[in-house]
């Protein structure tokens, strides 16, 4: 196969993913994805030349976090228009092409060249991001004959909340406000989502499904995946000799390196249970079901469900890589542009971006060490923390980081003592147990720097597992899990590069015979909006009715945009704890989050709206509406349902609450 042929390919597949998930918008929004990105090219050609693919993969990853600053500074500043947000990115890259040419046309790092085997490797490991992506987008919010829309368990706490965040960005309003707890700040690291959040806003009416924030936020993170396991690609082939190395080892730890699904069907057929359990089983998750320990999620869960830390892991490989190739003697350009990188990593999100940092300050401590002059190469090496420090201060300033520091929880214990090692062993265990020999298997320079790296990686990784916690105890977790699966990959080539091809298909076909069946039954399960049984505590399939997508088109015409727009948080539970915010892009002034660091208002407000929607006396629910500065009450058949004296109420006190829309089973009250 030829290199055109795999990059058709590769072109072809990402397009149908895109079309099938989200028509001819996510089309439209891949042409100013690419847009968004050039203003990093310069960078990237500066610092590894035109010719490596690199180049292209850094640049692209540094325009995107670039460009999420200009659109943060346009909006800072109360400028936000689509002409202000054009010049600002007209003059992001001209700063950028300017500042590129400083080098001299001379790349600053001197990395090996790579093959035409190299490049169609790196071309066809990425056709598993459209073809995982692509089938389980296709089915996120898809709509059936009757007009419902369907939504799969995990997406609807993930997916619908980046939907919120994004529609309560496109306000254009600095800070962002909490749309569960309206009118306090939004305390969450939410540059990534600037970009679909700001075309949603402003597309025009002749493009209407580019105004679908979700279609955005789907085209988002498919082309944001893509750049992750290209640099994850470019890291791991800068360690060993040839590609096939690398491609096996990337292509393992994105299929198979989780052996949770192979433990849940030995475990059903052993107790003589019927397979079709694994349709209700949270497979990725069976050391937290079944043993009550931690869990890791797989790599592809990381880019169904949190692009934004995808994004920061992204630009952290792409600072590891250049500690790789270059090594303490980078020169200071390189130094620089792996600074930004990592300062970058850090705004998408501190936890990563810091751990990023680390790895990254260890490599070159490594290497100085063992050559002349160390001081002073670690103190030109310093100057890449500036970056870092850089965006913690935005980061502070932005409030984004507010409330974490209470949360940390450090020691051993919770989950982390429930089978610790079998509960590793089945998240990790067919990588990890394989990368380990790669840890004296180095023999270059550069081949030392990815182990020294690797291992960084993994010991730190291990160690956030095992003894980081906050509030909500899986956060970190999988934050942990993901420097992991980045950092093993890395081992795991370092195993395969010292093997004869006959052994590396053999311990191949084992690690995807132990770790694929995870991987085959999360994507069916993901993409399954036909399962519409009961989970634990929740449905494995939650769907939005035709009323219900009138109600809140309605609302998004006819409100303003800083609108209060309350609906009754209690009842709805886990399951739509996120109408308004997702769907009608309002705030609340009381809401239930799931996807967001625990607060005692939280349930304290919740219990003050049950008391509206539960009363049957108009005059006090008024009061109480008011205390809380609501708007607008939104109600629905589960409303109606939980308390019809209460909701009857609302009908019958046009004094009090008048009735703005109506129609089969959803009202909207004014609060007069």
């Amino acid at each position: 196969m030829t290199t055109r042929v795999a990059a058709a390919l590769l072109a072809v597949g990402l397009a149908l993913a895109l079309w099938v998930s989200g028509g001819a918008g996510s089309l439209g929004y891949a042409l100013l994805f690419g847009a968004a990105v050039a203003p990093g090219l310069p960078i990237g050609l500066a610092l590894f030349g035109r010719r490596h693919p690199a180049a292209w993969v850094t640049g692209a990853l540094l325009g995107y976090a670039l460009t999420q600053l200009a659109l943060w500074a346009v909006i800072a500043a109360g400028l936000a228009s689509p002409v202000a947000f054009v010049l600002a990115w007209v003059a992001l890259l001209t700063v950028t092409s300017v500042v590129s040419r400083t080098t001299g046309g001379v790349p600053a790092i001197a990395a090996p060249a790579w093959s035409a085997s190299d490049v169609r490797a790196l071309l066809l490991v990425l056709l598993m991001v459209p073809l995982l992506m692509g089938i389980t987008y296709r089915n996120l919010g898809r709509a059936d004959a009757e007009g419902n829309r369907f939504y799969r368990a995990y997406f609807t706490a993930d997916f619908l909340w980046h939907a919120a965040l994004a529609s309560e960005l496109g306000k254009f309003s600095l800070p962002p406000r909490n749309p569960y707890l309206a009118p306090r700040p939004m305390n969450y690291y939410w540059t990534y989502f600037l970009l679909p959040a700001t075309v949603a806003r402003l597309a025009p009416d002749a493009v209407p499904q580019m105004q679908d924030v979700q279609r955005c936020l789907k085209a988002n993170a498919m082309l944001v995946g893509l750049l992750m396991v290209a640099a994850l690609f470019v890291l791991v082939r800068s360690g060993v000799t040839t590609a096939v190395p690398a491609a096996a080892a990337v292509t393992l730890a994105l299929l198979a390196a989780s052996a949770e699904g192979l433990y849940a069907v030995i475990d059903i057929w052993w107790n003589g249970r019927p397979l079709t359990q694994l349709l209700d089983t949270n497979v990725d998750a069976v050391t937290a079901w079944s043993l009550g320990g931690l869990r890791v999620d797989n790599m592809p869960r990381s880019l169904w469900y949190t692009p934004q830390h995808t994004t920061s892991i992204a630009l952290g490989l792409t600072a590891l890589t250049v500690a790789v190739v270059g090594g303490a003697a980078t020169p200071l350009a390189g130094i620089l542009c792996a600074g930004l990188a990592l300062g970058l990593a850090t705004t998408m999100n501190p936890l990563l971006g810091g751990v990023c940092s680390l790895l990254y300050g260890i490599g070159i401590v490594a290497d100085a060490v063992r050559r002349p002059r160390a001081v002073s190469t670690l103190l030109r090496h310093a100057s890449a923390a500036t970056f870092v420090v850089a965006a913690i201060a935005w980061a502070a300033a932005s409030r984004v980081m507010d409330g974490a520091g209470s949360a940390l929880d450090i020691g051993f214990s919770g989950f982390s003592r429930q089978s610790p090692v079998v509960t590793l062993l089945l998240s990790l265990g067919p990588v990890l147990l394989p990368a380990l020999p790669g840890l004296a298997r180095a023999r270059t320079d550069i081949g030392q720097r990815a182990v020294i790296v690797a291992g960084a990686g993994v010991m730190a990784g291990l160690l956030l597992l095992y003894f980081v916690r906050v509030s909500e105890a899986s956060w970190v977790g999988f934050r942990a899990g993901q420097i992991l699966l980045v950092t093993i990959p890395v081992l795991l080539a370092f195993t395969f590069d010292q093997m004869s091809r006959r052994t590396l298909l053999g311990l191949g076909a084992l690690i995807l015979i132990v770790g694929l069946p995870t991987t085959v039954i999360d994507t069916w399960n993901a993409q399954d909006i036909g399962n519409r049984r009961p989970g634990p505590g929740f449905k494995w399939t939650l769907w939005v009715t035709p009323d219900q997508q009138q109600a809140f088109t309605w609302i998004q015409k006819n409100t303003p945009a800083d609108a209060i727009v309350q609906m009754e948080p209690v009842v709805r539970g886990r399951e739509h704890w996120t109408l308004i915010p997702s769907f009608a892009g309002r705030r609340m002034a009381a809401g239930l989050p799931i996807s967001l660091l625990p607060l005692p208002a939280y349930p304290e407000r919740s219990g003050i709206v049950k008391q509206i929607f539960e009363t049957s006396d108009p005059a006090e629910a008024s009061t109480l509406a008011r205390r809380l500065r609501l708007d607008f009450l939104y109600v629905d058949q589960d409303d109606v349902g939980a308390y019809p004296a209460g909701t009857a109420k609302f009908e019958m006190s046009p004094q009090h609450f008048e009735q703005v829309f109506r129609n089969g089973s959803v009202r909207v009250y004014r609060v007069l």
